[in-house]
């Protein structure tokens, strides 16, 4: 889901989590960074939820070791909610991928489960230490294999504009 700011994105995502939990099933929230984080319901950092290493290196996993309780945890969620989506390295993706392809034991992208991406994607990108442009966008998370996967929606208006309010935002 890409929006600009203002677009009700933040929204969208708490309204998807108390709607999932109203119909009785479970649903985690992240986002890259933790003031983000803090404007989901029951929101975490990305790093937080998936026990993702730092530094994050092509071949990094989530520190998730089987019968772990956060394994257990990664059963029982329905809906992945992340916020802030545009600045993942793309090695964190992978990194999310594998992990919740071995809990459920499967090759599906990220095991099968629905994960809904969200962020301004005319915003930020990640960041890469002395990297040069072209490094830069080649870590994006739009440059993984997993991303071709992924079914993009927009949201165009802003919410936060009232009737005569537009020429001044």
């Amino acid at each position: 889901m890409d929006g600009p700011a203002g677009s009700g994105k933040t929204f969208t995502y708490n309204y998807l989590n108390a709607e999932t939990i109203s119909r009785g099933f479970k649903s985690a929230t992240a986002a890259w960074t933790g003031i983000a984080a803090t404007l989901l319901t029951n929101g975490s950092t990305l790093h937080g939820l998936f026990k993702l290493p730092v530094p994050i290196l092509d071949n990094s996993t989530c520190n998730v070791t089987p019968n772990f309780k956060h394994e257990h945890f990664f059963k029982q969620v329905n809906l992945f909610l992340l916020n802030e989506t545009s600045m993942i390295p793309k090695h964190a993706l992978n990194a999310i991928d594998r992990l919740l392809k071995d809990v459920w034991n499967n090759n599906f992208a990220f095991g099968g489960k629905v994960i809904l991406f969200g962020g301004d994607f005319r915003q930020i990108l990640s960041v890469v230490k002395r990297g040069q442009p072209a490094e830069i966008v080649e870590s994006c998370i739009k440059c993984s294999l997993q991303w071709q996967r992924v079914q993009k929606f927009a949201l165009t208006e802003n919410m936060k504009v009232h009737d005569g309010e537009g020429e001044f935002s």
